[in-house]
C-alpha cells in the first residue's frame, strides 16, 4: 500500500503545475500533450524492447540460433505486406516497394512529437525575455498578495503596481547608440511592436505557431508511415459509429514476410518467411489516440486564437474589459453622473489605449486569470490612480469642473 500512495504522489506532482507565464490553452499543448506522447513512447519502448516485437515462422531445419537471427534480421530489416487473396509478388522491387519502414521508429516519432509542441514555449520564453519584464515573477507577486491584509497587502499590490509602471513607462524607448538602428526601431515603433504591443504581438505568433505545430505534425507522421494517417480517425469513427470491428490490416498489418539472404559457400541462398508483428496491434490503437490527440489541438488552438484575435483588437473589447475592473473598485468608467469630470470619459479612454495600451491589457488578463479578479481589479485602481496624478491628466480632469472625484470618493458615493 505504501508504494502505490509514494506512486500517486509523484503522479499528482507531474500533473499539478503552479502559476505559469502562459495561457491554459498554450500549457495544454506544451505540458500535457507533450507528457502524453513520452507516455506512449515509453509504452511503445517496452512492448519493443521487452518482449518478442516480431516472430518469424521459420522452416524446421531452422536451429534456435537461426531462427532468433530470422527475427533480429527482419526486425531490423524492413518486412512487406501482401494480403493473402494475392500471391507473393517475383520482381525485389515489387517487394521493396511494399515494405514497412515506420514499426522500429515509433518511440523516436512520438518523442520528436513531443518536442515540437514544446518548441512554441521556447519561442515565447527566448523572445519575451526582450521585454526585461518578469511575467512570472509578476504574477508570484500578486498571488501572494492575494494571502494577505491590511498594510502588507496594500504594500505588496504597490511593488506590482511600481513594476509595472516602470515597464509601461520605458517599453516606448526607441533611442539607440546607432543611427541606422533607432530609425529601424522607429519602423517597428510604427507597426506597433514599441507601441505597447510587443507581449501581445508574440503571444499570437505563440498561438499560432502551436496552431501550425499540430497541423504540420499531422502531415508529417503521414509522410513517415505512409498509410494515409490523415484519415485514419475518420475511418475508425466511422467503423465505430457503424458498429464493425475495426480492423486495418493495410496500415498496421499484423502479418508481414520477410526475404533472408543467406550465404553458402558458392551462391547466396534467399528465404521468405512469415512474421508476426504483434506490436502493430498497439501501434494501431496508439497513432489513433495520436490523430485524435492532433485534430483536437488543431482545432482548439485555431478556436483560441482567434477569440485572442478578436478580444485583443477590438477597441471596445479591451476598454470593457478594463472598465469592468475599474467598476469593480468604484470607479464608475461606464457611467459619468454629475460629480464627475465631464472629461471622465477621454481620460479613461486614453488610460487604457495610451497608458495601459494592448500590452497593459494583457498583463491585466494574464492577472485575472492566474490569480484572481480581485487582485486584478484593485491592482488597475491603483494604477488608475497613479495615472490620474501625473499633472497633464490632472488637468484635463480638472478643464471644466472644479471637484475631481477619486476613485476613493466614487466609491463612497
Amino acid at each position: 500500500m505504501g508504494e502505490i500512495e509514494n506512486f500517486k504522489k509523484q503522479g499528482t506532482r507531474i500533473f499539478k503545475v503552479g502559476i505559469t507565464d502562459d495561457s491554459s490553452i498554450h500549457l495544454l499543448n506544451r505540458l500535457y500533450c507533450v507528457v502524453f506522447l513520452i507516455i506512449l513512447a515509453m509504452l511503445v519502448s517496452s512492448k519493443q524492447y521487452v518482449g518478442n516485437p516480431i516472430q518469424c515462422w521459420c522452416p524446421a531445419m531452422f536451429t534456435g540460433a537461426h531462427v532468433k537471427y530470422t527475427n533480429n534480421y527482419c526486425w531490423v530489416s524492413n518486412t512487406y505486406y501482401v494480403d493473402f487473396e494475392s500471391s507473393l509478388p517475383l520482381e525485389k522491387e515489387i517487394r521493396v516497394n511494399k515494405e514497412i519502414e515506420y514499426y522500429q521508429w515509433v518511440p523516436l516519432i512520438l518523442v520528436f512529437q513531443a518536442l515540437l509542441f514544446y518548441l512554441p514555449r521556447m519561442f515565447w520564453k527566448r523572445f519575451g525575455g526582450y521585454t526585461l519584464l518578469n511575467i512570472k515573477k509578476m504574477l508570484n507577486m500578486a498571488a501572494s498578495a492575494g494571502y494577505l491584509t491590511g498594510d502588507e497587502r496594500d504594500k505588496a499590490l504597490d511593488d506590482i503596481v511600481a513594476y509595472l509602471h516602470k515597464y509601461i513607462k520605458i517599453r516606448n524607448t526607441i533611442s539607440s547608440p546607432h543611427h541606422k538602428m533607432e530609425i529601424a526601431k522607429e519602423k517597428m515603433s510604427r507597426l506597433g511592436l514599441h507601441y505597447g504591443n510587443y507581449l501581445v504581438f508574440l503571444f499570437m505568433v505563440t498561438s499560432f505557431l502551436y496552431i501550425m505545430t499540430a497541423a504540420v505534425q499531422i502531415i508529417m507522421v503521414d509522410i513517415f508511415l505512409g498509410n494515409d494517417f490523415k484519415n485514419l480517425g475518420f475511418e475508425f469513427l466511422s467503423m465505430i459509429f457503424k458498429g464493425q470491428k475495426f480492423e486495418d490490416y493495410g496500415r498496421f498489418p499484423r502479418v508481414t514476410f520477410c526475404d533472408l539472404d543467406v550465404r553458402q559457400m558458392t551462391n547466396v541462398q534467399t528465404w521468405t518467411v512469415q512474421c508476426s508483428l504483434p506490436i502493430n496491434l498497439f501501434n494501431e490503437k496508439l497513432f489513433f489516440c495520436n490523430w485524435l490527440m492532433l485534430v483536437s489541438m488543431v482545432i482548439i488552438n485555431s478556436v483560441n486564437f482567434l477569440y485572442n484575435l478578436i478580444s485583443i483588437f477590438l477597441p471596445f473589447r479591451t476598454d470593457n474589459y478594463v472598465t469592468k475592473f475599474m467598476e469593480m473598485e468604484g470607479v464608475r468608467a461606464g457611467r459619468i453622473n454629475e460629480k464627475q469630470s465631464p472629461r471622465y470619459g477621454e481620460v479613461k479612454k486614453e488610460f487604457v489605449r495610451e497608458y495601459l495600451r494592448h500590452d497593459g491589457v494583457f498583463l491585466i488578463w494574464f492577472l485575472s486569470n492566474k490569480t484572481n479578479q480581485v487582485i486584478a481589479s484593485e491592482i488597475v485602481s491603483k494604477l488608475w490612480q497613479r495615472y490620474t496624478k501625473e499633472g497633464l491628466v490632472e488637468a484635463k480632469l480638472h478643464a471644466d469642473d472644479d471637484e475631481y472625484l477619486s476613485p476613493t470618493a466614487a466609491s463612497n458615493a
